[in-house]
């Protein structure tokens, strides 16, 4: 039994990076039904671009649509682990590691929402690096099923490890609703460009002068400056030539950068060949 717990957790955590960013976190709840039961689930991501760090994007393959939309817009502001989530670490923990049964249960989330899905037990895992909260996933039990056991809640950290290593590696600087929007280029998602600076790198690919792209976008010279020091920053490039270059790899399939195409690689690599695999 345990050595068959040990094959789903590898097996998912090398899917965790073959799978599209898009659909990473219901993947990832998806693998781990194999390994820990559980009624109900969702996740959520947050976005960077946003002053308050918003969650959006809730997404769940088990839980009504009009539950996962109820608690999206207005129960996630009174949620008991909300304060936990804003902590941007990197960290797994069980809804009674906080407060004790007795106060969940008086809670006003647990008697309004909770309690129509039939849950009283939540493990949530925070997915962050370098102080972004990229999302969380929650998973929920009923009271009959019982509480989550230290066991299932080591698998959740060492698969969030991964989680983490990820996302950090894909959207150093964190995620937000542009990039993510099905339709964004996936040279959006590569180099995590703001909307303007997305703007701009379009009409620079376009070939429209510098003086005519700051006109059109109504900004002066230089704040296109700024933006065009961002991007080549966020590219890892240092002049037009390898801007060109740099986005011709990432439109033909392959990564970011060779650095990142390095890092991918030796982090897929050295996992699979030990780094986790030893248990």
């Amino acid at each position: 039994m345990e050595d068959d717990i040990h094959r789903k957790q590898n097996d998912l955590i090398l899917k965790l990076y073959t799978t599209p960013m898009e659909d990473l976190l219901v993947t990832c709840c998806d693998g781990l039904r194999g390994i820990m039961p559980f009624d109900h689930s969702y996740t959520a991501l947050n976005d960077q671009s946003d002053s308050h760090k918003a969650a959006f994007n809730y997404r769940s393959t088990d839980t009504d649509d009009e539950l996962t939309a109820l608690y999206a817009n207005y129960y996630h502001a009174i949620d008991y682990l909300s304060w936990y989530y804003n902590q941007c670490l990197p960290m797994t923990v069980r809804s009674t590691d906080l407060m004790r049964p007795e106060v969940i249960e008086q809670s006003r989330i647990h008697q309004e929402w909770e309690s129509r899905l039939g849950i009283f037990y939540t493990a949530t895992a925070c997915i962050a690096a370098d102080g972004i909260l990229f999302g969380t996933i929650s998973l929920m039990r009923s009271k009959e099923h019982g509480d989550f056991t230290d066991e299932e809640m080591r698998v959740l950290e060492e698969v969030n490890e991964h989680l983490c290593s990820r996302f950090r590696l894909v959207y150093p600087n964190g995620v937000n609703r542009f990039m993510m929007d099905c339709d964004a280029d996936p040279i959006v998602a590569a180099y995590s460009l703001s909307p303007r600076e997305w703007e701009v790198a379009c009409l620079l690919v376009k070939g429209i002068s510098r003086v005519e792209i700051a006109d059109k976008l109504s900004i002066s010279r230089n704040t296109l400056k700024r933006h065009i020091a961002n991007i080549y920053h966020k590219m890892g490039v240092s002049n037009e030539m390898q801007f060109f270059a740099a986005l011709n790899r990432v439109r033909d399939g392959g990564g970011s950068s060779k650095a990142e195409n390095d890092a991918w690689h030796c982090c897929v690599i050295g996992w699979r060949d030990g780094l986790c695999l030893a248990s």
